[in-house]
């Protein structure tokens, strides 16, 4: 059910609500391109719990109107409880009051739902923007699986090809939290895996925001119209910018793909490295139900986590215990179910152990900028032995059987809604790819008959 505006009810800008210049002339813009329409169509994505809380809303939204939550989440009912995407308000055109503590941030630019990977759909083929793959290893750094992430990101920075790195970094206690990287000391203290996830890309908004904050942006006043001088605005605001100019993000899949919509609408993210990833799960199911009750050890003494040849496997400080996937994944997030990108399709260089010898790890090149950027890397030391891309391919099918759902007809439905159709709804129905097992039977179908002698 749509919620529609009330020609008599003043805005929050005429209430007091908000009050800024700039929120003014977004919620101007807002109602001039896309009026009475109703929420954006991400709370469809956290209604039916699709979120996968890569945080792309939350950088990119002007008024910080969807948030992902940070607060622990509770498992004691619902062991794929998560911290999902919530939308701080109910209703789009509710009548809010600042006497009753309620305020309506959103101001229906729907920048939102543009970059959502979930609104965006999946790949089809995971493997046909491949321009190179190759198995390496660094030859000065010692982490998991080679510490190829680390090497690229140390070795761009001190070329200065890159000025700051998004990723996760974690404690003695396995807990983790999001880090912005600006030099290649921070990017070797933090290297291996983490399996429980972080909204990587929400880290993008204090960029953002800047970017929204000064001179750069568009010069338009409180009424509408263009200014004819720039605004002047604190140095503090224009140093933000100076310092992240160019920006490496590293992520999972769902990470990546929102990382890749939020490239397209906002160009500081210089080189995206995406993490072959199963599944990721809550510090809460981890740390209460996986290492204590399935592993049996103590989180205090984990050394590392690993998954490998379908097995979890966890190395403490006297023993090493492993169980099948299966065992634990079920108890993965609950976006994570809906997730059908195995390999970060939407990555300029995708990494992962999967594919290559122990020690090793292989790199897909999938971007003419991943390429150029891979080639400026120092100590990187390649097998001469291909990537055993079979296997590869064979997880990421298990992932699709796995996760199978309609998200073809999620996503017509999504953006059918609205007649006509908003401009980047149009160009999504536009996009949506027929099943596999459709394309070759209509291949079939048309395949012409063999002519009789």
């Amino acid at each position: 059910m749509q919620i529609k505006s009330d020609g008599n009810v003043s805005s929050p800008v005429e209430r007091g609500i908000i009050k800024t210049d700039q929120q003014n002339v977004l919620i101007r813009l807002g109602n001039m391109y896309a009026p009475n329409v109703g929420l954006p169509k991400i709370a469809d994505v956290g209604k039916y719990n699709y979120c996968s809380s890569c945080g792309t809303c939350e950088a990119i939204c002007p008024v910080n109107a969807p948030v992902v939550r940070r607060e622990p989440v509770d498992i004691s009912k619902d062991k794929n409880n998560y911290r999902k995407m919530e939308l701080k308000t109910e209703m789009l055109f509710r009548d809010a009051s600042p006497f009753r503590g309620e305020v309506n941030p959103c101001v229906q630019c729907y920048a939102c739902e543009r970059v959502c990977p979930i609104l965006d759909g999946f790949p089809v083929d995971e493997f046909n923007n491949i321009i190179s793959m190759k198995a390496g290893k660094s030859r000065t750094l010692h982490g998991q699986d080679g510490a190829v992430v680390s090497q690229i990101l140390k070795s761009l920075f001190e070329q200065g090809e890159i000025d700051c790195a998004i990723g996760v970094v974690r404690n003695d206690k396995w807990s983790t939290k999001i880090m912005t990287f600006t030099n290649p000391e921070d990017v070797v203290k933090a290297s291996g895996t983490k399996y429980t996830y972080q909204p990587v890309v929400s880290t993008m908004r204090d960029i953002h925001r800047a970017y929204i904050d000064s001179a750069e942006s568009p010069l338009i006043s409180p009424d509408g119209s263009m200014l004819e001088e720039p605004r002047t605005y604190v140095e503090p605001i224009k140093n933000i910018l100076k310092k992240y100019e160019k920006v490496a993000l590293v992520g999972v899949p769902c990470q990546v793909h929102g990382a890749h919509l939020f490239r397209e609408n906002f160009n500081r993210i210089e080189l995206i490295i995406g993490l072959i990833c199963m599944e990721s799960f809550s510090e809460e199911i981890m740390f209460s139900e996986i290492i204590p009750k399935i592993m049996g050890v103590d989180i205090r003494d984990v050394v590392k986590m690993n998954f490998h040849k379908g097995k979890f496997i966890v190395e403490t400080t006297k023993e090493t215990k492993e169980v099948p996937i299966k065992d634990v994944a079920p108890m993965a997030r609950k976006g994570c179910h809906f997730c059908c990108d195995y390999t970060s399709y939407f990555a300029d260089i995708s990494v992962g152990s999967v594919g290559s010898d122990d020690g090793w790890s292989t790199i897909f090149v999938r971007t003419e900028k991943g390429e150029q950027y891979l080639k400026k890397v120092n100590d990187i030391e390649y097998s001469d032995k291909p990537i055993s891309l079979d296997i590869v391919k064979k997880l990421a099918s298990m992932k699709h059987k796995n996760n199978k759902w309609d998200w073809r007809e999620f996503m017509k439905e999504i953006w059918s809604r609205d007649s006509p159709p908003r401009p980047w709804g149009r160009e999504r129905l536009e996009k949506i790819p027929p099943e596999i097992e459709k394309v070759e039977k209509i291949e079939k179908t048309e395949k012409p008959a063999k002519p009789k002698e």
